[in-house]
């Protein structure tokens, strides 16, 4: 097997520029604007992700989508806040999360593609099988647990032939799934990886999660000392579908009140445009306990979008929530 020399810029300035950097400074085609959605609006995707991690992380994104409150006995607020969710399909609990994502037709819920089983002691293996996916694996015959690893390590074969059973593996559950994305940001390790991300994508027409990539931003990550390869700058360049603006991840915080505060600056933040937040909710319980130290972060993630604060600061900023199926009808109606 022929392994790839990554260097840290490669492998962590992918991750830190496609999902962490603010892309705010970058002018970059407004495709809100494209879409149809009012001139300078913040239209937001509120992005669910790791389901098929537990049971938990289902029953809350479930929760969330229904708009159900943690809280059975008190009842919700007006309509529920239009949540977009990925699925991780060779984590332990694929199957119910897939079931879920089936009996909610026209739901955004798409295919979060995983190449990293990163949890101490709760791990995963690669669905195309140990013969067809020697480079995936560690010695555990469980997925690599940094991304690092995966971009020494994975052969592009074994990747493109491990995203496509990922996507076969949820059709063959019933589940038609309304974007992607890359778990960890691991595809954007390496050029060759990106291109089969967004190869897959566009061969499939299900939108991607794809930062727009200006050259201005990509000279100011130059000029930090986080140079993007030129190949990735030309596969995002003709990649035909919607971009985004700005991603953010919500923050972990000390407490919950604290989390609402950085919650309600994170919106404050965002630029016009298309942009997305990322967020894990779950439900608690003791294998959540048992899963991760951070447990209360995926709790407090559940619970954010019904508090009431939360709410009230996106009314406040205008923000207008929206969905990877919204966007892609608009997309393909302007298209027509």
């Amino acid at each position: 097997m022929k392994k790839f020399l990554a260097t840290p810029a490669m492998g962590l300035a992918a991750l830190s520029l496609l999902l962490l950097a603010p892309a705010a400074a970058s002018a970059g085609e407004d495709w809100a604007r494209l879409l149809g959605y009012p001139e300078g609006k913040r239209v937001v995707i509120l992005h669910a992700h790791d389901m098929g991690l537990c049971y938990e992380s289902n029953a809350a994104v479930a929760q969330l989508i229904d708009g159900q409150t943690p809280d059975k006995d008190k009842p919700s607020q007006g309509d529920p806040t239009p949540i977009s969710a990925s699925v991780m399909p060779p984590a332990p609990w694929f199957s119910h999360a897939a079931e879920l994502a089936a009996a909610r037709p026209g739901v955004d819920i798409g295919l979060q593609l995983t190449l990293n089983s990163e949890w101490p002691q709760y791990r995963w293996r690669p669905l195309s099988g140990e013969a067809l996916a020697s480079s995936l694996y560690d010695g555990d015959g469980c997925m690599w647990r940094s991304v690092r690893q995966v971009a020494i390590n994975a052969d592009r074969d074994d990747v493109e032939r491990e995203i496509r059973w990922q996507l076969l593996s949820a059709e063959r559950k019933g589940m038609k799934p309304t974007h992607l994305t890359t778990h960890l940001g691991a595809l954007y390790a390496r050029p060759d990886l990106a291109e089969l991300y967004l190869d897959l994508a566009r061969r499939h027409w299900i939108p991607a999660v794809v930062v727009d990539l200006t050259p201005e931003l990509a000279e100011r990550f130059a000029a930090q000392g986080f140079p993007v390869p030129d190949r990735l700058l030309a596969a995002l360049e003709e990649y035909p579908l919607p971009k985004l603006k700005d991603l953010r991840i919500v923050p972990a915080a000390d407490s919950y009140d604290e989390k609402v505060e950085a919650t309600i600056a994170l919106i404050g933040e965002l630029p016009a445009g298309l942009s997305q937040v990322a967020f894990a909710p779950a439900i608690d319980s003791p294998a959540l306990r048992a899963i991760t130290p951070s447990w209360r972060q995926f709790v407090w993630d559940r619970d954010l979008w019904q508090d009431e604060r939360v709410k009230q600061a996106m009314e406040d900023s205008g923000v207008v929530v929206t969905t990877w199926v919204e966007v892609m009808e608009r997309f393909d109606g302007a298209s027509r």
